[in-house]
């Protein structure tokens, strides 16, 4: 999540590139046609033009506000994460006294929160952004590994490697992360550690976790609407191929140079529809490894130093940082 009050000059040209250079290129071919060659008859009256221009702004802005609206229920998701986290420790604090068994439950935790987290990050070909520009800014950041590399990493920090090979084949595991989870909750109960309804209130608590968890999966697995997101790249770039035909008669009204004014004046325009186009793409999922992502590494983080904290552990790893005013 990108959480700078302004953006560089390098990073908007990393954004904006493609886009400037193609329109640049149009821009001047179709000025020193009409200009050089004479060949007015390209000119074409701009209300069409500019008709178009102000459906493709709001079908544009539909498809953003689409995009956020995923972008916030992720958030809203690892919101939810951090408020059952400190409500399940609280409640296994509160009622396991073996210290051991309670830095078992809560460890455990800690473990599946991180998982949940890797998978997310796990990349689907069709359901990912086309263009990488978002994630190439933080390509080289050590949160941003490969699933099989970040898990194995994972569980030997856990001193767990003996579980990691008994389940790295698994398809989903979260699931059963969690699930055993259950089993050690009812294992509680039925050693008389736990009663009946202390049972029923840890249960609700880790059956909230798998609501969570579907909820960031069902975002993850389900891309923002391919009919959304194909036509609202056809129509912005439609409105730029026709701006500079558009744009030609209006500038020759400002006298014999004016008509030059045509390739800056398409080139910002352009910008300014390609990049509403490009927010919104790079938004909508919030698990695609880039810059506009939800931060679940440093919520991830931020769990486990409240239940480290909650616990009385004395080794509390440090809160992360921003890279580039990033957080991850």
């Amino acid at each position: 999540m990108y959480i700078g009050k302004k953006m560089g000059i390098g990073a908007m040209w990393v954004f904006a590139r493609k886009n400037l250079i193609k329109t640049a290129i149009l821009s001047t071919a179709v000025t020193c046609v009409y200009q050089l060659l004479q060949w007015k008859f390209i000119a074409i009256p701009f209300l069409p033009v500019a008709t178009i221009g102000t459906a493709v702004a709001f079908y544009v802005g539909f498809k953003n506000n689409q995009a956020y609206d995923r972008l916030w229920e992720a958030r809203k998701l690892w919101g939810g994460f951090t408020n059952t986290s400190r409500t399940l420790t609280a409640s296994i604090i509160a009622l396991v006294d073996d210290k051991e068994m309670r830095r078992t439950i809560l460890f455990r935790h800690i473990a599946y929160i991180n998982i949940v987290r890797l998978q997310l990050r796990k990349t689907i070909p069709w359901a990912t952004n086309r263009e990488d520009y978002h994630q190439r800014l933080i390509s080289d950041f050590e949160e941003i590994t490969e699933f099989e590399t970040a898990l194995k990493a994972l569980f030997e920090h856990m001193d767990k490697q003996e579980i990691y090979e008994q389940i790295k084949h698994k398809g989903n595991i979260a699931n059963l992360a969690l699930k055993g989870q259950f089993a050690t909750v009812l294992k509680l109960k039925r050693d008389g550690i736990i009663d009946e309804y202390e049972h029923s209130d840890l249960t609700k608590l880790l059956g909230e976790l798998y609501n969570l968890q579907g909820g960031c999966e069902r975002i993850k697995s389900t891309p923002l609407f391919r009919q959304f997101s194909l036509f609202s790249r056809l129509f912005v770039n439609l409105f730029i191929l026709l701006l500079p035909f558009g744009l030609i008669n209006e500038m020759s009204k400002f006298g014999e140079y004016g008509i030059w004014l045509t390739i800056p004046f398409t080139t910002l325009i352009s910008w300014v529809f390609m990049t509403m186009e490009q927010i919104g793409e790079a938004s909508e999922n919030p698990f695609d490894n880039g810059m506009n992502d939800t931060p679940i590494s440093t919520i991830c983080r931020n769990i486990e130093i409240d239940i480290l904290e909650m616990m009385g552990e004395t080794e509390i790893p440090e809160k992360l940082q921003a890279h580039n005013d990033i957080m991850l």
